[in-house]
């Protein structure tokens, strides 16, 4: 029989073969086995980074080869595997409370006391502009990108009227290359969508409450709340208060694609954005907690964890707006942050840089673009993320 007849069919064979095996996986949480969705599984070898991101199921594909790749969440602890198995199981941070039912009816007594927090909150939160000492930690990781940025210095913090101010006394870049700026979106965030800053009537109308009876608090007036919004159940979490001293010590909000679109767009901007240009916002996911301590007679955030997930589409593209995101950073989807305040004595310096407020679509003026820009080039070292 002829030899190059056997042979050709075995090379269409392997021609027609990927070129590198895919094997799916699902990452899950070690103690409830709940999946974990929106983690990263990355790695850089070779000189080449790649990355996987779970979905809502805790599922994906890996299609490229390792030999130590990286589980990431902000919830959980990084878990460096050799070898993917079925299941990858990621031990949390912290306790993980499991999901709770709030009942249609609820205690008469939960409106009037958040009620009370929220006419109060501007004497108990934002007092003053007090000089408040910082460490902010922020990562992104894209399919093929990798960035963390690390900062340090003193913080400006505002009251009801004033913005938040910053001046950087340390800032460090891990990414793949030297030509990414400095990344301040996600303190912005975690500042000014702070959960004291947001509760207020319409939170409190929009919301339905229940008291977990099995919460053991530090004093027999803390009460931890349940909530979930009347419209929409992708926007649910939990609040520490004092019922003594009418504060909120601490408060944890997952929020999806119908609640985040609805609280922090407008519906006018994003209806010409989807005319001109087709923008639609196809998934807006973000898992926010947040603690809160006494700063020298002022509640100010202690520590706060936020992770933040956007997932966007649009048919045309701006050269003006292209260049500008060149100038201030851009962005990805997939990002995770901290930020931890604390009292400091050291004396403010005077080149503190006025910290925007948060936004997602909108018109900038000329002002608060400069100020982005100032904000994205601010000095930093660079590290090259290594294997």
């Amino acid at each position: 029989m002829d030899r190059n007849r056997l042979l050709l069919p075995l090379l269409l064979l392997l021609c027609c073969l990927p070129a590198g095996a895919q094997q799916a996986v699902v990452v899950a949480d070690a103690v409830t086995r709940e999946p974990v969705a929106r983690a990263s599984l990355y790695v850089r070898e070779n000189g080449q980074f790649h990355s996987a991101l779970t979905d809502e199921q805790g599922r994906c594909t890996i299609d490229f080869d390792f030999r130590r790749l990286t589980v990431s969440h902000l919830n959980y602890e990084h878990r460096v595997v050799r070898a993917l198995a079925d299941t990858l199981l990621l031990t949390p941070r912290y306790w993980q409370k499991p999901e709770v039912v709030v009942r249609s009816t609820e205690p008469a007594w939960i409106r009037p006391l958040l009620k009370r927090i929220v006419r109060e909150k501007g004497d108990r939160y934002f007092k003053r502009p007090d000089t408040l000492a910082y460490r902010y930690t922020t990562q992104r990781i894209g399919r093929r990108s990798y960035y963390r940025y690390d900062a340090e210095g003193l913080l400006r913090a505002r009251t009801a009227k004033s913005a938040y101010a910053v001046s950087q006394t340390k800032g460090t870049i891990v990414a793949l290359d030297t030509t990414h700026l400095t990344d301040m979106a996600n303190m912005r965030r975690m500042l000014y969508e702070d959960f004291v800053t947001l509760l207020d009537g319409d939170f409190i109308r929009s919301h339905r409450f229940g008291e977990n009876p099995e919460y053991k608090g530090n004093s027999p007036h803390e009460v931890e709340l349940l909530f979930r919004s009347k419209r929409h159940a992708d926007d649910r979490g939990r609040l520490v208060v004092d019922t003594a001293r009418c504060l909120v010590l601490a408060a944890s909000r997952k929020v999806g694609t119908a609640s985040n679109r609805r609280m922090h767009m407008s519906p006018i901007l994003l209806g010409w954005a989807r005319m001109l240009t087709g923008y639609k916002v196809l998934a807006w996911n973000t898992d926010y907690r947040v603690s809160y301590a006494d700063m020298d007679g002022v509640m100010r955030p202690a520590e706060v964890y936020y992770k933040f997930y956007m997932e966007t589409h649009e048919n045309s593209s701006d050269p003006d707006e292209e260049r500008y995101h060149a100038q201030t950073g851009g962005g990805f989807a997939n990002m995770e942050a901290t930020l931890r305040l604390a009292p400091t004595s050291t004396q403010p310096a005077a080149d503190f840089l006025t910290l925007p407020g948060s936004w997602y679509l909108r018109l900038s003026s000329e002002n608060e673009r400069q100020q982005e820009i100032a904000l994205a080039h601010m000095p930093a070292d660079f590290c090259i993320f290594e294997e």
